[in-house]
């Protein structure tokens, strides 16, 4: 069933320069989606990977720059935050859990994930449209995105998406950008949130993954990758499961005594955190 997508606004006073306000659609969002910071804040359920999907509030402009920062994750799913623009105006489509593939395989749709490695908290990323079709994403850790975007026509109004998914839990939108001939232009004045301990960081895995694993207090003498975890897990395989992709099996024994990894994860998550995802004990070996 489709939903209401009618958002009624209060007059821009802030003069024929700027974008308008632009904040998350208050009406068209996931099931598993809470805004708050008038908006601006979209947080997802930290016990469900999927029903993140947000639009913008308003059509977008060419080049017109979204700018946005991570605020929170949690370590026990798969994949990170995805971005992309939309030719079909929010709330005249049903809504789907997954930006990706689901609103993909249609006409007038499209995104791109995020690595995870440029999505931890306190990110900063902007993305947009550019006048050749394309869509641009770049953040403050160096990660710069260049792609085409074929079944999009930018000739028609567009609309921001941002799927806040996987191990990305709470996005906040710093407004947006747009470089004219003699100026920059730029969207309402929003009150500046600052990134704290408080509002930026790692979440707890949910108690519910957690249930579905055994944590084992071993010896540290086997070594760091061993088994073949090349099985998916189901209901009926008692065997642990890898707590950040959650699809393959736990192979990898860490420094605490957590047996909570697959060898790809492993080796992702040594380099990047250097800590255990269940306890944050740093990992030596």
């Amino acid at each position: 069933m489709t939903r209401k997508a009618k958002v009624t606004w209060r007059p821009c006073t802030c003069g024929n320069m700027c974008l308008g306000p632009l904040t998350f659609h208050p009406e068209v969002k996931g099931q598993h989606i809470q805004l708050s910071a008038g908006d601006r804040r979209a947080s997802r359920n930290p016990r469900s990977f999927h029903h993140g999907v947000t639009f913008s509030s308003r059509a977008l402009l060419v080049g017109e720059k979204v700018r946005m920062r991570v605020e929170r994750s949690v370590a026990g799913w798969h994949g990170a935050l995805r971005l992309g623009f939309t030719s079909v105006p929010p709330g005249s489509a049903p809504m789907c859990s997954l930006v990706i593939p689901d609103l993909t395989d249609r006409p007038g749709f499209w995104a791109t994930p995020v690595p995870v490695n440029y999505c931890s908290p306190r990110t900063e990323l902007r993305f947009w449209v550019t006048h050749t079709g394309c869509l641009r994403i770049q953040t403050d850790g160096g990660f710069e995105h260049k792609q085409k975007m074929l079944q999009l026509d930018t000739s028609k109004p567009i609309w921001a998406m941002i799927d806040v998914y996987g191990q990305t839990r709470a996005v906040l939108l710093l407004g947006s950008e747009k470089k004219s001939l003699f100026c920059m232009r730029r969207s309402c004045p929003a009150p500046r949130i600052r990134a704290t301990e408080e509002n930026c960081g790692y979440d707890q895995v949910p108690e519910e993954i957690l249930s579905k694993m055994s944590t084992k207090s071993l010896e540290l003498n086997p070594p760091l990758f061993k088994s073949n975890e090349d099985v998916r897990i189901d209901d009926s395989n008692d065997e642990e499961c890898c707590v950040v992709c959650y699809f393959k099996t736990a192979c990898v024994l860490l420094d605490c005594g957590h047996y909570c990894l697959c060898s790809q994860c492993a080796t992702r998550v040594i380099r990047d955190f250097g800590t255990c995802p269940l306890c944050r004990q740093c990992i030596r070996n």
